[in-house]
């Protein structure tokens, strides 16, 4: 119990005896109830309380660990077979019904996003940048980069971030993706002539002299 709440009880207490001094016997008795009333109702409180604190803490756990995996399965697509696979292993982590809502391509079940994220007209990784949790465990987002190869064969890299919505067992129920570019440039990223710079700015042609190592 809380210095607050044990400090309320015995004020509770003590204003009991002081009017029970007074008090005949059955008065003194219904006096009694009626604290022993109050205190278990105080009790009650603090305990509902506490589960609600026990159950917020698990469910952050729940989610941290989740966080984690994830970003081991998207750091290693060597480990599985096939992009199907490696989709099913990311669905674990969220609710059947949970949807992928994307301010461009718009709302589809979780699996078949994250199928169409790595292969469905690219080909494709997503890195993260940087990742957050709140700490009941409810809400948590990710600012990364999405890039690789489009459906023209062309290069293109965007930026996004995600929030992501979570039930008691830490399992996605919903994901909102979001972009700082216009609609039109993500769908020409993805389906026409790609990004014409890296995330960083850098043109292609600069990154590709910088991986072979040229000037």
């Amino acid at each position: 119990m809380s210095a607050r709440r044990t400090a309320a009880v015995a004020f509770v207490g003590a204003l009991a005896l002081v009017g029970l001094a007074g008090c005949s016997g059955d008065d003194q008795a219904a006096t009694i109830a009626d604290l022993e009333e109050q205190v278990a109702a105080m009790t009650a409180e603090r305990d509902e309380l506490q589960a609600q604190l026990d159950g917020a803490a698990a469910r952050y756990d729940k989610v941290v660990a989740a966080k984690a995996e994830v970003e081991a399965v998207l750091a290693d697509e060597s480990a599985y077979d096939d992009i199907a696979t490696m989709v099913d292993r990311l669905a674990a982590f969220a609710t059947d019904g949970a949807q992928m809502e994307d301010d461009v391509f718009g709302s589809i079940g979780y699996r078949s996003a994250w199928f169409s994220t790595l292969s469905g007209d690219v080909e494709a990784r997503i890195d993260t940048v940087r990742q957050w949790t709140d700490p009941d465990g409810s809400t948590s987002g990710s600012l990364w980069v999405w890039h690789g190869t489009n459906a023209q064969g062309n290069p293109f890299a965007l930026i996004g971030v995600s929030v992501m919505t979570y039930d008691d067992d830490g399992l996605i129920t919903h994901e909102w993706v979001g972009y700082p570019y216009t609609d039109e440039f993500v769908r020409e990223a993805i389906r026409g002539a790609g990004t014409p710079t890296d995330a960083t700015g850098t043109p292609w042609d600069e990154v590709a002299a910088a991986d072979s190592g040229g000037a």
